[in-house]
């Protein structure tokens, strides 16, 4: 009786971790297919077009923050319709003397001193425009011209609160990051099947009267788009508003490590915000979404960490002694890449690394720690 409970546990962790990377999108592809609403395009409208203020966070972005605004003078949005401003949290480096440069042009400079991170920087750049829609963007974001147009279209209608453009991550050689394309596929899925769960910092686009003002430890692009969910507003995904970011891949592993740690941080922290949302009798669609997307997602380190332990455990059938073997010769394979950086074990080191910082971070948040800043090293 123990070895069958032990057995039958053991198939249901797999059954869990493979309906995390596969069922679920399987799913979503099928549900969008029969019941899902069409894609939205921000197609053209004989509505004016709206005030916007294109809010751009900065932390100590010398090297990329003149190209960036170039870019937004560049973009073909009526002049007299949009703002412009750079949303410096603290900066101590040549940032704001670029950003003033160009204040002829129209581009603003809103200072917020002290390092408060960029939620509270965004807060507060918001209380200080009077624009209808606000965009938000990352300062190493460069958008197609039209970008501003195409996600404006969409506000239209009434009912929409929340346009998120679509990020492209490019790596050497121009190619798109393939796990993004992997999470962009999904989001895409639940776009249609019945809405997205959350936006992007680098573009998305939110009315200023369902904009809240947030603590410093939540995500804005995460939950401001799921606050106005619950006001009844509609929360959608334009993937031809581009937004192009180069994903340039950190050399050191310890700083990539402690960026997704951050990164898990942040999203259990802004969950919490929005803990209702998970309620599948109030909120069916959404929480089955969030609880499949993310945690399950967050799931995934224990859930792997189980299967290995409970492997232990099982009778030494062919079966569950080839199952073991091939994990320890994945992992083997991943701790090998990580020490080496040897190219072809690439994939089974980033599962591992993201998995193990999944598992730290989530550690670490039961334990008290919190994140309120974000860092401007990327990878």
């Amino acid at each position: 009786m123990r070895i069958m409970f032990i057995e039958c546990l053991f198939i249901i962790l797999i059954l869990c971790v493979l309906y995390t990377y596969f069922g679920y999108p399987l799913i979503l592809a099928l549900l969008s297919t029969f019941t899902g609403q069409k894609e939205h395009t921000g197609d053209e409208t004989d509505k004016p077009l709206p005030d916007i203020a294109l809010l751009i966070a900065a932390y100590n972005e010398e090297e990329i923050i003149e190209e960036k605004i170039i870019n937004s003078l560049s973009l073909t949005y009526p002049g007299e319709k949009l703002t412009i401003a750079v949303v410096s949290d603290g900066s101590s480096d040549r940032t704001d003397e670029i950003t003033k440069k160009y204040r002829e042009k129209g581009v603003e400079l809103i200072r917020v001193e002290g390092r408060r991170g960029k939620t509270v920087a965004r807060n507060e750049a918001v209380e200080r425009t009077g624009s209808e829609i606000i965009v938000f963007s990352d300062a190493n974001a460069i958008y197609e011209r039209d970008a501003l147009m195409k996600l404006a279209r969409h506000f239209s209608d009434p009912e929409v609160g929340v346009v998120c453009g679509n990020l492209r991550l490019l790596q050497e050689g121009e190619e798109e990051n393939l796990y993004w394309k992997y999470e962009k596929m999904i989001k895409r899925y639940e776009n249609r099947f019945h809405s997205i769960i959350g936006a992007n910092g680098s573009i998305y686009a939110i009315r200023r009267s369902l904009f809240r003002s947030l603590p410093a430890e939540v995500d804005d692009d995460f939950i401001a788009p799921l606050r106005a969910y619950t006001e009844g507003y509609r929360l959608i995904l334009d993937l031809n508003a581009v937004s192009t970011e180069k994903d340039i891949a950190s050399s050191d592993m310890q700083v990539e490590f402690q960026a997704k740690k951050r990164v898990v941080i942040r999203g259990i922290q802004s969950l919490a915000h929005v803990s209702h949302l998970l309620n599948p009798f109030r909120y069916p669609a959404i929480s089955f979404e969030l609880i499949s997307h993310k945690i399950f997602r967050w799931a995934i380190p224990f859930l792997l960490l189980a299967v290995l332990v409970l492997n232990f455990f099982l009778p030494r059938t062919p079966f569950y002694s080839i199952i073991f073997l091939l994990q320890i010769a994945f992992y083997s394979t991943a701790v090998a890449g990580i020490l080496s950086g040897f190219r072809p074990f690439y994939i089974p080191a980033y599962f591992v690394s993201t998995n193990t910082a999944v598992f730290l971070a989530t550690i670490e948040y039961l334990l008290g720690k919190r994140s309120r800043t974000w860092e401007q090293k990327r990878g």
